[in-house]
Order: structure tokens, then C-alpha cells, then sequence
């Protein structure tokens, strides 16, 4: 079992799964954490970098100028609220998706939150092979909304599912993660069983 984007690296987390991505600056020891440091501006990056936000328009002109120098992979917070995607349409004309595609890197992008992907999102992500990570507590608890799940499978879209800070999951449980994801299908659909237990298990693993 992954989980796959943690901002919150705790004894609960490390607890409850085999992997963890962990998407911070503390130092992490424990062999099953993929630790990937924020971007900074003017800074030693790492191999891998995330970006928290693509509303810094200077952040993201220097982080993707650094995706395409390196070849390096990133992890995006994108689509991940009505706010910031309307930032991003009103400022590009584009959606957080397509801007990035645009810019050049959206292949080397790992996407989390994805609440704000409409179809063309979808589309694209699929067509090149993009992962998604869903954080199904956080994006309800905080009051973003929750992503079209069901429809990016449909699409063949690698997922994974994430704690984020671990708010609204204090345990850091993926399996809760899950739960609620199921959920949020079913509300997305209309209908009971949207997921089966089968796509929710290649989700648990992040396959």
C-alpha cells in the first residue's frame, strides 16, 4: 500500500503503509520514504522537485526552466481548488493542465488534488500517461470538492491516493483515504459500487 503525496511525515504514517512519498523539508531516514523537497528559487534542488502551487508565477517559470534544463521529475499540486484554477484561466487562459503541457513539462509531472480537471484535462493526462494523485479527506475537509475519480480510470490514468497534512486523517490511514474515496465515486456517478474492489486495490498500490 502507497501513499503516495504526505506533507506530514509521522510515526502514524510510516505505520500504515509499505511506501511513502513524502513531499517536505524535514530529513527523513526511514527506508520507505521517497522524500522530494519543495522548489526554491535560487536554491540546490534535488533530483525531484515539488511545487506546492502554480499561482507564484515566478516559482513556476524557475521550476519548470529547471524540469526542462534537468529532465528532473515533478510532483504539481494543480487543479486542486476552484481558486487556483481560476487563477491560472485568468491569468494564461489555460487550464493548470493545459498551461503545463504548454510550457513543455507536463510529462514529467506527477498531479495532485486534480478536484478542477474537466474532460480535456483528462484527455491530455491520459494520452501522456500522467499520474494523479487524489487526496480525498483533505480536498472534502478543507472544501476544494472532490476529484472526477471514475472518470479518470475510465481513461486508463495511473492513480494513487495521499494524506496530504494529515488534518483530516490524523492517522495518516490510507486505507481511510480509500474509503472515502469510495465515497466520493459513488457520489460522483450517482450510483452504489462505482469503484470495484479491484480498481481500488491498483489504486492502493498506485499501478
Amino acid at each position: 500500500m502507497v501513499n503516495a503525496f504526505c506533507t506530514e511525515c509521522t510515526a502514524e504514517a510510516y505505520a500504515q503503509t509499505d511506501k511513502i512519498v513524502y513531499c517536505g523539508m524535514s530529513a527523513v531516514s526511514d527506508k520507505r520514504v521517497f522524500a522530494i523537497k519543495p522548489f526554491e528559487i535560487g536554491q540546490p534542488n534535488p533530483d525531484n522537485i515539488y511545487i506546492p502551487s502554480m499561482c507564484d508565477e515566478m516559482l513556476l517559470e524557475s521550476a519548470c526552466d529547471h524540469i526542462l534544463t534537468s529532465g528532473v521529475r515533478a510532483v504539481v499540486r494543480a487543479a486542486y481548488e476552484l481558486t487556483e484554477s481560476g487563477i491560472i484561466e485568468a491569468r494564461y487562459k489555460l487550464s493548470p493542465i493545459m498551461l503545463l503541457h504548454k510550457l513543455g513539462v507536463l510529462g514529467n509531472c506527477t498531479i495532485v488534488g486534480g478536484v478542477c480537471l474537466d474532460n480535456d484535462d483528462l484527455d491530455l493526462m491520459a494520452q501522456e500517461s500522467i499520474p494523479l494523485v487524489l487526496t480525498p479527506t483533505a480536498s472534502a475537509g478543507y472544501g476544494h470538492g472532490f476529484a472526477p475519480v471514475c472518470a479518470a480510470v475510465r481513461r486508463g490514468i495511473k492513480i494513487g491516493v495521499g494524506t496530504f497534512d494529515g488534518k483530516y486523517n490524523v492517522n495518516h490511514s490510507v486505507d481511510y483515504e480509500l474509503q472515502f474515496l469510495r465515497l466520493t465515486a459513488n457520489a460522483e456517478m450517482s450510483i452504489e459500487n462505482a469503484l470495484s474492489e479491484e480498481q481500488l486495490k491498483r489504486i492502493a498500490a498506485f499501478e
